[in-house]
Parts: structure tokens; sequence; C-alpha cells
């Protein structure tokens, strides 16, 4: 279901970071309960990523523990390596797993070849400021995938609101040419009508959304989130892509223990 939007931040998903409750960032993700393990599940929708797309709402689940300086769950592991929870500079390093599409996922990718599963290793920085975050990250594909790199800026900006944490987020995030092109490229080979070759250069796009952590006991969170993608001209002016606004927004719980 990522391929909604391929693009929109990982939050949809430190020290200085917190807010009242028990939300905070690290490694440029949103997470809550430090130091306890989790599971979770829900439901997300969102908009068509491309064009005949098949599905737009599915089932997700995630669980794991997260920790002081390790974190790990269904969306990827990660280790800071330089400062504490009360440091305005953390650096950490990250592995990240980037969605398998099939070519009968939607129906402008029939005859096209799959896109297959593929693995990230990164670098993360969080600058903690007075009231809020600003991550940055650098990936690259290390199982010669798509055999390109990611970059991303998002100001996170944690706040109480007595009852639950809001986290609201926005940023932009940088894909290579080989990237823009493994999702959105085609080749001459796989050229019909109404789906001409296509190739892009390096693109940005622009994202903003939020996240709800609503407690309901000790150990029973509602989350709640919503992301707006921007994508680029070179990955929206694809004969493949639905449109360059895309959204998605999702509705679970978690159990920490």
């Amino acid at each position: 279901m990522k391929q909604i939007a391929l693009l929109a931040t990982a939050a949809l998903l430190s020290g200085h970071a917190f807010a009242d409750g028990d939300t905070y960032i690290r490694n440029g993700n949103i997470y809550s309960h430090q130091g306890q393990y989790f599971a979770g599940a829900g439901v997300v929708t969102g908009s068509k990523f491309y064009k005949g797309q098949d599905h737009q709402t599915a089932a997700y689940l995630n669980g794991g523990y997260h920790g002081d300086d390790f974190n790990a769950d269904l969306s990827g592991i990660n280790y800071r390596f330089f400062g504490n929870n009360d440091s305005a500079l953390n650096f950490s390093v990250f592995a990240v797993a980037n969605p398998g599409i099939d070519s009968d996922d939607a129906d402008i990718l029939k005859g096209m070849d799959d896109r297959d599963i593929s693995a990230d290793l990164g670098i993360n920085a969080d600058l903690h400021l007075a009231n809020g975050t600003l991550s940055t990250k650098f990936q690259h594909d290390v199982t010669g995938k798509y055999k390109g790199y990611q970059a991303d800026l998002t100001y996170f900006h944690p706040v109480s609101l007595g009852f639950g944490d809001l986290v609201p987020f926005a940023g932009v995030h940088y894909a290579s040419k080989d990237y823009v092109n493994y999702y959105t490229g085609v080749k001459a080979s796989e050229a019909v009508k109404g789906r001409p070759a296509y190739r892009g250069d390096g693109d940005f796009s622009y994202h903003a959304g939020y996240q709800m952590v609503v407690p309901v006991t000790k150990h029973l969170d509602v989350v709640h989130s919503a992301a707006y993608t921007r994508l680029g001209s070179e990955m929206g002016d694809s004969p493949l892509i639905d449109s360059k606004n895309q959204w998605a927004t999702s509705l679970g719980v978690t159990y920490s223990f």
C-alpha cells in the first residue's frame, strides 16, 4: 500500500523535542513509549499513485521495540551512535525497505517489468531546537534494485493537547534519477498506446501532515495520521502517475508493554 505515495515521509509514521506526553522524534520518526515493545494495527487509505491502481485502502500491521538508542519495527531499524536525549544533535544509522510493485497492481502497469523490493542503508541527523526537531536523512540502495539514493529534510513540531500529542511536520524529499526511473520510468520496450516511453531526472517533492497520539489507557493508544505530498514534475509528468497531488491518512491502535 506504500505505493499510494512513495515519497511521503516516514512519519506516516528526543530530549528537547518531547511533547508533554510520551511522543518524541528519533531518527526522523515519530515514536512514543520509549523503552517499550509495541504492537499496532489499523487501516490506511489514500489517493491513487498509478493510473488505474487497484487498491487505495488496506489494513496495516506494525510492531517492535523503541529504545533509548536502538529501534526496530516493521518500517525499519535504526541505531543512534552519537548524542542522547539531552543533546541538541543526534546522529543515527538506519536500514529501510522500499516497496515492490507488481505489474498487475494498476492498469497502466500491465505488461511492464515488476519493481522488486529493495533495501537502503542511510545516515540521519536530528537537530533538536527549542520546540521542535529538524531531521535530515540520506540513504542509498544497497541491493542493486533501483541503484540510486534519496535524501530528506523534515521539521517536526510536537505539541501536547492535554488529552494527547499532535505532531505536525513539513519537509522536502529528493529522489535520484535512478529512483525516479525505477518507479515512474517507461522503457522503450514497454511503450504502448497511452503509455509512451519516459525517462525523468532527479526530483524534489514536498510533504506536510500530522500524526496524533491519544492515550486510552496506560498501554493502549489511538493513532491517527494524515499526509499530503506534492510530486515534482520529473515524477509527476510520468505517463504512469495519476496525479502530482498525493494524500494518505490512517487510523489505528497501538499497544505498548
